[in-house]
């Protein structure tokens, strides 16, 4: 059974249109990259997949349509980083980071034990008695990053588990790039499945199992990296001649410009 199965799903949260015609499903443990122009629809598109915003067609989490869970249940399974998480009260880092608990009834000591893993796990640890106001965007980022892993880091505490992310390595250094995405794929491997927003293309191909490319709002292409990464799909759809290498550790489609 998918965790997530998207059937035909549009959206038009303004009046027009701004999603139409989105057909996927996410299997437990897959990694999803969403990738697209500016203005393409990919952050609206995570927001449906969340329940945020009204939609067309059919969005089934975890075998039941996704508007039939109750929202305890949801915030269970399903947990959401927008690309800007605005936090304007002077919040201690390890209270921003346990509010990702709130949906569970865990206890302090498994709470506890879980805020240790995920500020190893984002690097945080060091600024969890900071405020959270006084942090560089970088540092907030990662506190944020923490908050949702929190959320659904233990397995037990639901059947599913969907993690969806709005460019979650944007503002980080390559070593906290490659931090977060270690993370990421840890908890996949533990069958939570994660759909998320890039730009890099590259970070996209190395880490990703599968690659959704939006265009005004359709999907244009869905499928493996290499199956996605093409010349073709640059021109038609970014404009952009590269040239298409391979990672000479991974073998991962390398995409490199002209």
């Amino acid at each position: 059974m998918a965790v997530l199965r998207v059937e035909q799903a549009g959206a038009a949260p303004w009046g027009s249109p701004l999603l139409a015609g989105i057909e996927v499903s996410l299997a437990a443990g897959e990694i999803l990259a969403i990738l697209g122009p500016n203005g393409a629809g990919k952050s609206t598109l995570l927001h449906t997949f969340a329940g945020g915003i009204a939609h067309s067609g059919r969005i089934v989490l975890g075998g039941r349509e996704l508007a039939d869970w109750p929202r305890d249940a949801r915030a269970r399974a399903l947990a959401l980083l927008p690309q800007q998480s605005p936090l304007n009260f002077p919040f201690r880092v390890e209270e921003v980071i346990q509010l990702g608990r709130t949906p569970h009834a865990s206890g302090a000591a498994v709470d506890s034990a879980i805020l240790a893993e995920v500020m190893d796990a984002t690097d945080t640890t060091r600024l969890r008695h900071r405020l959270y106001t006084h942090l560089s965007g970088g540092e907030r980022q990662r506190v944020q990053l923490a908050r949702v892993l929190a959320q659904l880091w233990r397995a037990e505490d639901s059947e599913v588990r969907l993690l969806l992310l709005d460019e979650p390595t944007g503002g980080l250094d390559l070593e906290h790039q490659r931090l977060i995405m270690d993370s990421l794929a840890r908890l996949a491997a533990q069958g939570c499945a994660v759909a998320m927003v890039l730009h890099d293309f590259n970070l996209a191909a190395s880490r990703a199992q599968r690659l959704l490319v939006l265009q005004q709002g359709r999907q244009a292409r869905l499928g493996s990296p290499r199956e996605v990464l093409t010349p073709a799909m640059f021109r038609e759809i970014f404009h952009v001649d590269v040239k298409i290498g391979a990672h000479p550790h991974s073998g991962a489609p390398l995409v490199l410009p002209t």
